[in-house]
């Protein structure tokens, strides 16, 4: 296994990461691993507050 550097993630890495977190039901505040103003962090809370709307039940 090939152990990589957060910061060496590309867009979809980091896409599909924060779409696990968001799946798994974990805490944004807690989840997000990339500091804050980096394209990355923007990225990631994006994606998972995205996903995590689209997971709520309708109605």
């Amino acid at each position: 296994m090939h152990v990589r550097s957060l910061s060496a993630l590309d867009h979809a890495e980091v896409v599909e990461l924060a779409t696990l977190a968001a799946e798994r039901g974990d805490d944004i505040a807690n989840t997000n691993p990339f500091p804050s103003g980096c394209w990355r962090h923007t990225v990631f809370r994006d994606v998972f507050v995205a996903r995590t709307a689209d997971l709520q039940p309708v109605g």
